[in-house]
């Protein structure tokens, strides 16, 4: 229910005393934005490591608006990304949209959803190594970020990435870390 009034906030926001300016939605959904940061590797403890993160969010294609009776404004972006295992472990690239919830001026949330491929085991034969059932997957994630500067953020992120049941078996992969990011 939440997904569908947030994407029905965009309609909305023209009313008179719902939304912001046509000027202040424009450059809220205009900024791109590259983040680069660390995570955990594997909570499952099979596979071992940290993973080095880098993603970039679009202003192409976004979308930014208010939520009427909270007073904030969102934006919904597309996203491309990758992580590099550094103990040779499941690396993966991802791609998908995502929301971004403003709190306050300086703190926000987001949460993510699409797909990501990755060079992990299908069936893995060791104890130490994910079996992940197929090669491409769902994968959503969960931040909290905070604006430190203008164009800078810091940004504490949980990442999963399941098949869904559409392959055995489904270990599944979840990471977390910190990334800094960059709005331009």
């Amino acid at each position: 229910m939440l997904a569908l009034g947030v994407l029905a906030a965009p309609g909305a926001a023209h009313s008179a005393d719902l939304g912001p300016s046509g000027a202040e939605l424009a450059h809220y959904a205009a900024h791109h934005e590259a983040r680069v940061g660390v995570l955990y590797h594997d909570f499952m403890h099979k596979e071992t490591g940290v993973d080095l993160n880098a993603e970039y969010l679009s202003a192409w294609l976004a979308v930014g608006f208010r939520i009427p009776g909270l007073d904030t404004l969102g934006q919904l972006r597309p996203h491309i990304g990758g992580n590099v295992n550094l103990n040779g472990d499941t690396s993966q690239i991802y791609a998908g949209y995502s929301l971004t919830l403003n709190l306050t001026e300086r703190v926000f949330i987001e949460g993510s959803f699409g797909g990501m491929a990755h060079n992990g085991k299908h069936l893995s034969a060791t104890n130490n190594r994910l079996s992940l059932g197929c090669s491409v997957m769902f994968r959503e994630s969960a931040s909290l970020g905070v604006r430190i500067y203008d164009n800078w953020s810091l940004v504490a992120t949980v990442s999963h990435a399941s098949n869904g049941g559409l392959c055995e078996p489904n270990n599944g992969l979840t990471n977390a870390g910190v990334r800094v990011g960059y709005s331009f």
